[in-house]
């Protein structure tokens, strides 16, 4: 099961894509609505042959529409990439595999964003002391 985050507020995607890169999360990917897209490989992943790893939320208290989350994904041919989603991506134009893959429906708390990324636990703040890099 992927674990959840809400990134440290002084951090960028580009300080967590540094991160995810030393750990080979290297291809660019692209969500689609019966699959991902890798432009690296030019390739199309279907939802049985991938795996959500990881996923960071990045929210803007000022500007809603700037909260991205950030997706570490390993393909079952053992290669790794990441994907930056809008958090204000719709699930009715997306297949039930996709929704379910990303867990898209659980991502949402009851107030309708994306704060508690992750049910069986409560979202972790990443940080310094988290030693998860």
């Amino acid at each position: 099961m992927a674990t959840g985050y809400t990134a440290h507020k002084d951090w960028g995607i580009g300080y967590v894509l540094n991160k995810l890169e030393k750990k080979e999360y290297t291809l660019k990917l692209r969500r689609e609505a019966t699959c991902l897209y890798c432009f690296e490989l030019n390739n199309w992943i279907l939802p049985e042959d991938f795996m959500v790893d990881e996923y960071y939320h990045f929210g803007e208290a000022a500007d809603p529409d700037a909260e991205r989350i950030l997706y570490a994904i390993s393909l079952s041919n053992g290669l790794r990439g990441f994907l930056i989603d809008s958090c204000n991506a719709y699930t009715d134009n997306i297949s039930l595999q996709m929704v379910l893959k990303f867990r898209l429906n659980d991502l949402r708390n009851s107030a309708g964003d994306y704060s508690n990324m992750n049910n069986e636990e409560p979202t972790k703040a990443i940080n310094s002391d988290n030693q998860n890099f």
